[in-house]
């Protein structure tokens, strides 16, 4: 049950803040949550300065994604009332304003997700594995006549159980993949859907203009963009796969490449001083851990200067 219209806002955002904490929240009531989130600003500060009150981890992180990237993410005190207004925090909140729903939507939707810079494997009641690489989430429907997995955002690997009678189909962005068994990646990107498979078959299908689909084999790949859908490739990259053994493995790739690939496990940007570097040819292998682990790695074998202006903002060269 959701907060009473007469309430005021501090108190609509504590009724949301409990409910929502609860073991047994209904579709239907995340649905009235995310209406009431949309419904004014007023509403969206009010809820976030109670999860920074309460320090609520989960919650805060999920508001605060963006702003994050934006570097004016707001610092949490340990306690607070709740009319205090903190500029650092409605700043955070007019950033977040046009994808706040959006994050939320896919906290409140998702059954499975992985933070940033972190990989989840599970198992779904199929038998079908499911890995979750960096800042993912997909949300599992189970039917009769077949098995949906809906990427919400990020990267997935599949290793799906075969059933002939259950069709296994993921629902991208742009894009529709369906299979009976095999082992496949899928990685809804900001811009496209990218679709490379291990081993076994795929169908890809788009999602918007019906087109025919287009069948991909072993160690082939397609990138479906919002219009149109791109050639079948080969593939020819350990970097792009290799994470599901916990580690990137990149040969004769370039260091902008690599260092693109340990961003995805962080927050923040990285700048090339030395804009030579961007193209230098490197082999090599790093394990999945602290991205500036990973960075300092780099740093040591290849003998190139990084530094750290802040825990987000870094310079290479």
């Amino acid at each position: 049950m959701g907060p009473n219209n007469n309430d005021s806002i501090d108190e609509q955002a504590v009724t949301w803040f409990v409910r929502l904490r609860a073991d047994n929240v209904s579709r239907q009531e995340r649905a009235s949550f995310i209406q009431w989130l949309e419904q004014a600003a007023e509403h969206r500060t009010a809820f976030y300065e109670i999860c920074v009150m309460w320090g609520d981890e989960a919650f805060l992180q999920s508001l605060t994604d963006s702003a994050n990237k934006h570097g004016i993410v707001p610092k949490p005190k340990k306690k607070r009332r709740i009319k205090t207004a903190i500029p650092l925090a409605l700043a955070a909140c007019f950033v977040l304003a046009v994808s706040l729903s959006g994050q939320l939507h896919v906290l409140l939707n998702a059954d499975y997700s992985a933070r940033q810079g972190e990989l989840k494997t599970v198992q779904l009641e199929d038998g079908t594995t499911v890995m979750l690489n960096t800042d993912s989430a997909v949300a599992v429907k189970m039917e009769a006549g077949q098995r949906l997995v809906e990427l919400l955002k990020g990267e997935v690997y599949f290793d799906v159980k075969p059933d002939r009678s259950r069709p296994f189909l993921v629902k991208a962005d742009r894009s529709t993949t369906r299979v009976l068994g095999t082992r496949f990646f899928v990685h809804r990107k900001s811009d496209s859907d990218e679709i490379k498979v291990l081993s076994g078959r795929v169908e890809v299908s788009e999602s918007r203009y019906g087109k025919k689909p287009l069948i991909l084999s072993n160690q082939e790949s397609v990138t479906v963009y919002e219009t149109t859908m791109g050639q079948l490739k080969k593939l020819d990259s350990k970097l792009t796969t290799s994470w599901i053994n916990g580690v990137l493995v990149y040969e004769n790739e370039t260091l902008e490449t690599v260092i693109d690939q340990i961003n995805r496990y962080r927050f923040g940007v990285v700048y090339f001083r030395d804009e030579r570097l961007r193209n230098l040819r490197i082999n090599g292998r790093l394990r999945i851990k602290d991205s500036r682990d990973m960075l300092d790695v780099l740093q040591k074998t290849m003998d190139i200067k990084i530094t750290y202006l802040t825990d987000w903002v870094v310079i290479v060269g």
